[in-house]
């Protein structure tokens, strides 16, 4: 009778209305969720876009599309300055990867002088090195900053590995990382290409 008791009360009515609205309560959160983390993917993949767009090829594709050179105000400066601007961007993304650490040693209320003194000196250091970078060679450049964004990657990797990061940061970085080093490479390439014919060119000047 007991046990009958129990199952009437605990199938009754309110217990009906109780489970309604604890799933109703865990679909809206479930909802907010989503729309919360679909905001910082949202931003990763545009943050994407200008590593592909500022290539070689990605402007010069874009610069035989009428509708945006005919119609987005500035585009041929833009694509003009392609292989400058993707080197000022990329530099400007390594200093916000930095950040990221530095904002969490200032939330870290709780956490030793030690561990947040190692936060601070990490959160400052990618932008030492995006800078740094930006005063080399092209081919230099380019290659220090897909060094200094690789660098930032392993950091993140071991930071959300411990803990110290949200576990969902690491899939959004994986995927920024990977366009941005291939993006680079690509400048790269046609960098060093560029530096070859020139060199060419010289030799052929001076043999004349």
């Amino acid at each position: 009778r007991a046990w009958k008791g129990l199952g009437k009360s605990a199938c009754g009515p309110a217990a009906g209305r109780q489970l309604s609205t604890t799933t109703a309560a865990e679909s809206a959160g479930a909802g907010a969720e989503t729309s919360a983390s679909l905001v910082p993917w949202s931003l990763t993949v545009a943050g994407m876009v200008p590593f592909v767009a500022l290539t070689t090829p990605g402007s010069e594709a874009l610069g035989k599309v009428p509708q945006i050179t005919q119609h987005v105000p500035g585009i041929r400066c833009v694509l003009s300055r392609s292989e400058e601007l993707q080197r000022t961007y990329a530099a400007s993304i390594v200093s916000f990867l930095g950040a990221v650490h530095w904002g969490v040693a200032l939330g870290a209320t709780g956490a030793s002088a030690r561990y947040n003194a190692m936060r601070y000196l990490w959160g400052v250091t990618p932008s030492l090195m995006a800078w740094g970078s930006l005063a080399l060679p092209e081919v230099w450049c380019l290659g220090g900053l897909m060094g200094s964004l690789a660098s930032c990657y392993a950091v993140d990797r071991i930071a959300c590995g411990n803990g110290l990061l949200p576990r969902p940061y690491l899939p959004m970085r994986t995927a920024a990382t990977t366009v941005a080093l291939a993006s680079l490479g690509v400048s790269v390439y046609g960098a060093w290409a560029k530096t070859r014919v020139k060199g060419a060119d010289r030799v052929e000047e001076k043999a004349t």
